[in-house]
């Protein structure tokens, strides 16, 4: 086995627990998510179905290089090509399975005590699976668990790359990977899951150490308080890492914008391919875009690089000031071609009523306009698009933006107190960045959007306090590590 990184998310299928969904389609899904190994493990399972079975999956996983596995059955391991075999205590002897498989094909063992490890030592496994780590319902005839302790003592004896597995989840997940493991072996957290891809892509972020990543697509301001700096600010203080591609220079402060300097068509795709080539962002914030040919080519950027689609356009058109930031004729292929990419899009209420072509007097309308922008985006290819509509441009004493989560058809408002300040410079740059951490993080639409709402209400109490300028302020993106300074 050349790369150990293939040990780092590792799927062992189990049909009992798929209720009845289809096995491959799982795999498939669970593949997407970031499972980098996947092992076959049928007990009960006849010969011939189990090598017809090993060989769809072989089919399945060939092209994504992800090695398979054959659980204890070393026959069928060869009749489908498999990469190798993983054994028990009580299985065909290594010597004999290597003797079989040959050289390169890739051997586990699963070791249950220290006496156990002390002889894989002495083998030519590719990996020994500490077993179990924590008790679990899918193995009831296994020994006593190891636990934390026992696996980081394990983990230090052993000359072979280390797999926990046994109550692997994402609960468990991260102290089991401080304990030094190469990675974990995973059935019914990813099997049983109603959406095994994201199920995958929670434990691939653990298990590769990695922070949630954003990447930003937006404009600068050079006065710090919306745009790319927002941006970044909001997804750091949101608990993600913040990557940009910068689409143009504002010359601006807190009293308006001066000039606006798109960036080269070229420049912008090139930071999207080097953001994305390396950095596989898990959500994308998109802001200003300033004309019809940055908005097309980011489109066409996006569809190249087949980015994630946790994708949240904000289409910034007018800044707080009242300075217009995307041309007219841009406006239409903001709709048509880039907002059906979006799985969410966040309008202002200005904003919605140039993309809606209707216009909005109260609070009560915004269900009905989200809706309708909502299915006007989403009609075109069948994939749903929701919306946040914002009201902070209404004039109501308490503000209610209204969410319509179109992948589920239904809406949910979230109201705050209006804050009486001057600073809500970068408002509606700050709450879709929030909204993209969140998606990022792993959470569903309505929990995002509820989390992202409330990011932004304590980021504007906070700001009221301070005095930036001399028209329009920011937040306090950072006002949770302000308050702890304060106390």
């Amino acid at each position: 086995m050349k790369d150990s990184r293939s040990l780092e998310l590792y799927l062992v299928t189990d049909r009992s627990l798929a209720a009845g969904r289809d096995l491959e389609q799982i795999v498939a899904e669970a593949v997407k998510g970031g499972v980098t190994m996947v092992q076959l493990r049928e007990k009960d399972c006849p010969t011939p179905r189990f090598i017809e079975l090993g060989r769809r999956m072989m089919e399945l996983l060939r092209p994504s290089g992800i090695p398979l596995i054959i659980n204890d059955n070393v026959e069928v391991a060869l009749a489908v090509g498999a990469n190798g075999v993983h054994i028990g205590q009580s299985d065909m002897p290594y010597w004999k399975c290597r003797q079989m498989l040959g050289k390169d094909a890739i051997i586990g063992l699963s070791i249950e005590n220290f006496e156990q490890l002390e002889q894989a030592n002495r083998m030519d496994v590719n990996y020994v699976a500490a077993s179990p780590v924590f008790a679990t319902p899918t193995k009831t005839d296994t020994a006593r668990p190891w636990g934390l302790d026992g696996l980081r003592e394990f983990v230090k004896r052993s000359v072979h790359p280390v797999v926990a597995i046994g109550g692997m989840n994402s609960h468990t997940a991260a102290g089991v990977m401080e304990c030094g493991v190469a990675g974990i072996a995973v059935v019914s957290d990813i099997i049983c899951a109603p959406d095994p891809s994201q199920a995958a892509t929670t434990l691939k972020r653990i298990t590769s150490r990695r922070m949630p990543t954003v990447l930003t697509i937006a404009g600068s301001d050079s006065g710090g308080g919306a745009g790319i700096q927002a941006d970044i600010k909001a997804i750091q203080a949101t608990g993600s890492y913040a990557a940009s591609a910068i689409t143009a220079v504002t010359v601006q402060n807190t009293l308006g914008v001066q000039d606006v300097f798109p960036i080269p068509v070229e420049t912008v795709r090139a930071q999207i391919r080097a953001v994305c080539s390396d950095l596989e962002p898990d959500a994308i914030k998109i802001g200003m875009l300033a004309n019809g040919t940055l908005v097309q080519a980011v489109a066409e950027t996006l569809k190249e690089i087949s980015a994630t689609g946790n994708i949240v356009l904000d289409p910034v058109m007018v800044a707080t000031s009242g300075d217009r930031l995307l041309e007219n004729d841009a406006v239409h292929q903001l709709l048509n071609v880039l907002a059906p990419m979006a799985r969410v899009i966040t309008p202002n209420i200005d904003e919605a009523v140039i993309l809606a072509g209707t216009q909005i007097y109260s609070q009560k309308e915004l269900a009905g306009v989200g809706r309708m922008l909502s299915r006007r985006i989403s009609s075109r290819d069948g994939r749903p698009v929701s919306v946040l509509m914002k009201a902070g441009h209404l004039d109501d004493s308490t503000l209610i933006d209204c969410f319509y989560n179109a992948e589920e058809d239904h809406f949910i408002e979230m109201p705050s107190r209006r804050i009486n300040t001057p600073n809500t410079h970068g408002t509606g740059c700050t709450m879709s960045s929030a909204f993209a951490s969140y998606l990022a993080q792993g959470m569903g639409l309505d929990d995002a959007a509820q989390a992202a709402k409330q990011y932004i209400s304590a980021a504007i109490e906070a700001g009221a306090r301070y005095r930036m300028g001399h028209g329009h302020g920011p937040v306090d993106h950072f006002f949770m590590l302000h308050r702890n300074t304060q106390r």
